[in-house]
């Protein structure tokens, strides 16, 4: 997957309208902080998202969200 920066936004946006509305202001910091990891924030996003439909109290949070796993080549520190 690799979108230009205006799909990839869009996408998260589609993503969140179904998934969590009150998480789409977290769109463009997604998008620029995650910008050649987009498949790792989808599949990040996916697992997530498919725990709180199993479960009705969980609560995902910001950080949850932004604790997207680095790509094999990003240096983490």
């Amino acid at each position: 997957m690799n979108y230009n920066k205006d799909m990839y936004a869009q996408k998260l946006r589609e993503f969140f309208e179904r998934h969590d509305p009150l998480k789409i202001e977290m769109v463009d910091d997604i998008v620029d902080r995650f910008p050649n990891q987009q498949e790792t924030v989808f599949s990040h996003l996916t697992k997530l998202y498919a725990k709180k439909e199993g479960v009705d109290d969980i609560q995902i949070s910001s950080d949850s969200i932004m604790s997207i796993p680095p790509s094999p080549h990003q240096g983490v520190g």
